[in-house]
């Protein structure tokens, strides 16, 4: 989202800079490398309250007129802080979670009390926005509703050439359905549940392959559970791509069974649906108002292997409902979903705050 955000906002009207707590990272490097100025590893670790003082330079230095501060803690608080200290004028958060997993609350005390000093926090969607207000306590009058877009024109199918050779290369044969996940391997996403629902389709003899897309730190212990349900040829972990564009072309399903907590407005789905590719996921988060249960895509209840398994079959084994959904779902993505009216709608925030403050 920042790399579309910061590449497409246009130049005559903003200038631009990036400030990083952390390493930059592969996205954070491509923006700083594009000529975005900006700095990195502001933060020694995450306890580092130092921090603050170093971007509290940077804005002494380079006066902004809006701080964007970012989903992550540290940012949100450490760099509202700085914001305070150097007088910015607006400050805008982008929250993109309801609450971390185990339940707990994803603005802390300390992150409402910088509430009075904060312009607008993004809501991904209607219900985000019910969350935050109903469970952060966050004031509605500051709301802003701002959907996540994708680039569509990029998932485009890619030619048939181009996938013969991919599903070469991943050892699929010509006949393998295939059932695709991208999402980080952490324990909110229910890996193990996908997991659950593959042991069943293949005693079922429903002939698919499951592609994982995505690391993080359960790889090993999800590897390990795969291999004890005896699905070392049937479930494949791929690991962090950069062409899952394309890899979702190779897909019958994707699927996203997220346990009840953390999800707003998942990126995975909305760029499988720019692939036309139907989705089942959990009813969780904001994911009902995109995937239409039974219109462009399945809904299943977080944790249920079951269902689960029963929606993926479902879709392999009637190819003309699923067609039927994966052009509702292309539809819905080009109408309401697109990066241009994402950033669009960023623009129209900043613009009315920078009009705000003359």
């Amino acid at each position: 989202m920042m790399l579309e955000l910061l590449t497409r906002l246009p130049e005559e009207r903003f200038h631009k800079r990036l400030y990083l707590l952390r390493e930059a990272g592969p996205i954070g490097g491509e923006l700083l490398r594009s000529g975005i100025p900006g700095a990195e590893r502001l933060q020694r670790n995450r306890w580092d309250p130092t921090a603050a003082a170093r971007l509290f330079g940077h804005l002494r230095r380079n006066p902004p007129d809006i701080l964007f501060v970012l989903d992550h803690h540290n940012a949100m608080f450490w760099g509202r802080l700085a914001g305070i200290c150097a007088h910015v004028p607006s400050q805008v958060v982008a929250s993109h979670a309801t609450g971390k997993f185990g339940g707990k609350r994803n603005f802390r005390v300390c992150d409402r009390w910088l509430m009075e000093f904060t312009d607008r926090v993004v809501a991904l969607s209607r219900a985000h926005a019910r969350y935050l207000v109903e469970r952060e306590a966050i004031p509605p009058a500051k709301i802003a509703v701002i959907e996540n877009g994708v680039p569509v024109e990029q998932y485009s199918h890619p030619g048939e050439g181009s996938l013969a050779e991919l599903r070469q290369d991943l050892d699929l044969g010509p006949e393998d359905r295939v059932v695709i996940m991208v999402a980080a391997l952490r324990p909110e996403k229910a890996h193990e549940v996908l997991l659950a629902a593959a042991k069943r389709l293949v005693a079922g003899r429903v002939g698919a392959k499951f592609l994982i897309v995505g690391d993080g730190p359960r790889r090993a212990e999800l590897e390990a559970l795969r291999d004890g349900l005896g699905l070392a040829r049937e479930v494949i972990f791929l690991g962090v791509r950069h062409d899952v564009a394309r890899l979702l072309h190779l897909a019958d399903v994707l699927v996203l069974p997220s346990h009840p907590a953390v999800e707003t407005l998942p990126l995975a789905v909305l760029e499988a649906m720019a692939a036309g590719v139907p989705v089942v996921a959990s009813r969780v988060g904001s994911v009902p108002e995109v995937v239409l249960d039974g219109s462009t895509g399945v809904l299943i209840e977080p944790g249920d292997a079951l269902a689960l398994a029963d929606a993926i079959r479902y879709i392999i084994e009637n190819r003309d409902r699923a067609a039927e959904m994966a052009v509702r779902a292309r539809d819905l993505v080009r109408k309401r979903f697109t990066v241009e009216q994402m950033v669009g709608r960023y623009q129209e925030l900043f613009e009315l705050l920078a009009q705000k403050r003359r």
